[in-house]
């Protein structure tokens, strides 16, 4: 391109921006004067990078964009600073292609007057805008304020930092202009208006009248906001019952306690507290009063609190108190948690009604069992499920063989959920003898789990576990499904024995239950009446609709039903009789401690024979025994005395011992 000729045709100052380089590639006679430049080599070698601001950078970096896209013109006030000279400019911008095809910046620009238009404009905004515009030098000292700023800063000596209310948010927002050359911060500052909440864009730029460095700050102040902010955080860390903290708020809670851990040499313990038995509160007496309840429990706590302190409601009547101390802390925490016991147990009355509830509260310390919140919170409930299993009403400190527990608990129950999906599950029959003359007429179906490196797991290892992750209902239907197959093939081969397995309240809560049954029954060619059910004491006191129903339906297909563990349960004469059980099985518990409790044993058996039911007596291990509850005519007797659970190869192999041996012969093979 010929500059030259390009020079020629205009009259105010000519220069071309090399985007790329950062440099000025070509001026005219008055381009160089504005540049204050005596040649166009000596300008050509500065660096206009160097010093260039954040701002100016990214407005420059849009004209290219747009230079390109549109083909744009733009026409604005700027002021460069040649030597450090400030230069205010009426500048026209376009863009113009060099001859390699990249795009440079053609400027023409004029020394501009104060009484031009744009410059007035400009002027009287300042003036009256609300936002504060400031600069300062980069020592914090005021070079100039618009009205507004003026006026929020009246009465103070003009020190940038001096006017932050916390110095650390002065630092930081230095810290950012020296990283980025520009910041963006929400800081609390001093006005002559008292503390405001200001949201501050500051810049490194130059003074347009010195051309030294400078700091360039506009804030609005957003109090109000903040306020609306702090009003909306109140509510959402706030739990509506009780007025404590909610979940939400731990976090910060924990945070704030290890800072005064760190700063202050103050540890700090978790007592996780949960009121035993509250949903009976509920269930009896109402919400209203289970909400009452709760607020009084919030209550007691909070006066429990020292400076330092915190409670947390975590939801439900769970509770979460943040207790601080110097040292070891065993003496407070001990202390702390006989009061909170003492206070939470003293009655509460409401409405002429009086309700007393206890506290169970598992205790864990920072930092020796958790140095993060969801470490220290594991261990707490560690500690609160074991002070549950110790009676409740009590305390417990964490301590590492819990977590050990747990983790192995945790893996068993991974092992549980592949066990099913392979195979892993058997079941053995133990046989039940009439007593009479013991031969087998029974069989009880008892799970057992295969496991690929722990051998055989008895069922006591893993069924509780079942219940807990939702898998008793999947097992329950295989033990069911299993032993009336087998029942089936034992019958073909000339073998009539009932079979007897175990469900759960789950199960028999289960709307769908008792159809599950006639399909396995249908599935295995057995009737109804060669299949016993065998359910707790406690699963009869359970009347729900679902219950009631299954019962119906299981007794018209002539589906038997058992008491099992008899004589340990709150049994309910009356329901037991109105459900009309077939069998009850006498507790092994009564069996263990003969002769001493003879009479007692004895008296559970009359209320059996009351119910006009056959009676079972399991768990007999010795020929005592077994005299005993043969002399006391009952119907048929179980233990490992005549045979432990075994595999179902193994149990047909004795059925046909038993079917070609006469009694005498079968009593000296059973009793040795």
């Amino acid at each position: 391109m010929d500059f030259a000729a390009l020079s020629r045709r205009v009259e105010t100052g000519l220069w071309v921006y090399d985007f790329d380089a950062g440099r000025i590639i070509w001026a005219n006679g008055p381009g160089l004067d504005i540049w204050n430049a005596a040649t166009l080599t000596e300008l050509s070698q500065r660096d206009l990078l160097s010093d260039m601001s954040v701002s100016v950078k990214r407005r420059l970096a849009q004209y290219l964009q747009d230079f390109i896209a549109k083909d744009a013109v733009f026409s604005e006030f700027w002021t460069v600073y040649p030597g450090g000279i400030p230069r205010p400019l009426q500048v026209r911008f376009s863009g113009l292609r060099l001859g390699d095809g990249r795009m440079a910046l053609l400027c023409e620009g004029r020394i501009a007057e104060m009484h031009e238009h744009e410059a007035l404009r400009r002027a009287d905004a300042l003036i009256h805008t609300q936002v504060m515009i400031s600069l300062y030098n980069r020592a914090g000292k005021a070079l100039y304020s618009n009205p507004a700023a003026s006026r929020a800063f009246a009465g103070l000596d003009g020190d940038l930092g001096r006017r932050f209310v916390h110095r650390r948010d002065y630092t930081s927002l230095l810290d950012a202009l020296e990283r980025a050359g520009e910041a963006n911060q929400i800081a609390q500052i001093h006005t002559e208006g008292g503390r405001r909440w200001h949201e501050m864009t500051a810049r490194f730029c130059h003074d347009p009248a010195s051309g030294q460095p400078s700091i360039l700050i506009s804030e609005t102040d957003v109090s109000r906001l903040k306020e609306e902010e702090e009003r909306a955080s109140k509510i959402a860390y706030t739990d509506a019952l009780t007025g404590l903290p909610n979940r939400l708020a731990l976090a910060p809670i924990f945070e704030r306690m290890m800072d005064g851990a760190r700063v202050r040499d103050r540890h700090f313990g978790i007592l996780f507290i949960d009121l035993d038995h509250f949903k009976a509160v509920n269930d009896t007496l109402g919400h209203a009063f289970g909400d009452m309840l709760l607020k009084e429990m919030a209550c007691r706590l909070s006066r429990l609190c020292r400076r330092g302190d915190h409670v947390v409601r975590l939801g439900g009547d769970e509770f979460l108190f943040f207790a601080a101390f110097r040292g070891r802390g065993d003496q407070r925490l001990h202390k702390l948690s006989g009061d909170i016991i003492a206070s939470l147990s003293e009655p509460v009355l409401c409405e002429e009604r009086v309700m007393a509830v206890t506290p169970s509260i598992g205790i864990a310390l920072y930092p020796q069992h958790g140095a993060d919140m969801p470490r220290l919170m594991q261990g707490a409930d560690l500690a609160l499920y074991a002070a549950k299993g110790s009676g409740r009403n009590g305390f417990c400190f964490f301590s590492s063989e819990m977590r050990a527990a747990s983790e192995e608990k945790h893996a068993l129950a991974t092992d549980l959920k592949r066990a099913m999906a392979q195979g892993e599950f058997e079941v053995h029959y133990q046989p039940r003898l009439r007593a009479r003359d013991l031969v087998p007429v029974g069989a009880e179906a008892l799970v057992r789990w295969r496991h690929p490196a722990r051998g055989l797991v008895p069922p006591g290892q893993f069924i509780a576990l079942c219940e807990e992750i939702g898998l008793i209902g999947e097992l329950g239907r295989f033990v069911l499904g299993e032993a009336l197959r087998q029942q089936g093939e034992w019958r073909e081969a000339g073998y009539r024995i009932s079979m007897s397995v175990n469900i759960s309240l789950r199960e028999l809560c289960d709307p769908d239950f008792a159809q599950e049954v006639a399909v396995a029954l249908a599935a295995s060619g057995c009737r109804g009446p060669e299949l016993e059910l065998e359910l707790t004491e406690t699963l009869f006191l359970d009347d729900s609709a679902p219950v009631r129903a299954n019962m119906e339906l299981l007794r018209a297909m002539g589906v038997r039903i058992s008491i099992d563990d008899f004589g340990t349960g709150y049994s309910n004469f009356a329901r037991l009789h109105e459900m009309s059980v077939d069998c009850i099985k006498i507790d092994r518990s009564f069996v263990r401690a003969l002769p001493k409790n003879r009479a007692l044993t004895e008296a559970v058996i009359s209320m059996a024979r009351l119910m006009k039911a056959r009676i079972v007596v399991e768990g007999i291990e010795t020929e005592e025994q077994a005299a005993w509850v043969r002399r006391f005519d009952c119907d048929e007797i179980q233990g490992f005395l005549f045979g432990r659970p075994i595999p179902p190869a193994e149990f047909i192999a004795g059925l046909q011992i038993s079917k070609t041996t006469p009694e005498e012969e079968l009593r000296r093979i059973i009793f040795g």
